[in-house]
């Protein structure tokens, strides 16, 4: 199997990130395959320049976990101070849209959170 045809099956992390709350990984959902915010071991893909060149590289499921614990904790911080995260509430659009069955978890995974408007 080429590399490409293997980048093409993993998920961009921010794509998953918007799928995922914490109550999925409290109530362990995030291990489920049929929920929306299942993660697949070695699923996700970021992108970092190294030397001029984009490389792409598979993260573990624990990584991507990690990554929900510390937003969680940035946002909490933000609350705390009186800030309101925009993010926040766009990822709470977007879940509530895809409860409605406006949008799928497929359609977030491949292009994002769809355009505001």
């Amino acid at each position: 199997m080429s590399l490409e045809v293997t980048l093409t099956k993993l998920v961009p992390l921010d794509h998953q990130l918007l799928l995922i709350t914490q109550d999925d990984l409290t109530h362990r959902r995030v291990f489920d395959p049929a929920h929306r915010s299942h993660v697949p071991n070695f699923g996700c893909v970021i992108k970092s320049e190294i030397h001029g060149k984009i490389k792409h590289f598979a993260i573990s499921r624990q990584a991507v976990l990690f990554c929900v614990e510390r937003r969680k904790a940035w946002r909490m911080l933000q609350s705390k101070a009186g800030i309101v995260n925009k993010d926040y509430l766009l990822q709470k659009d977007l879940l509530a849209k895809l409860d409605k069955g406006e949008v799928s978890a497929a359609e977030v995974k491949e292009k994002g959170a769809p355009t505001p408007g």
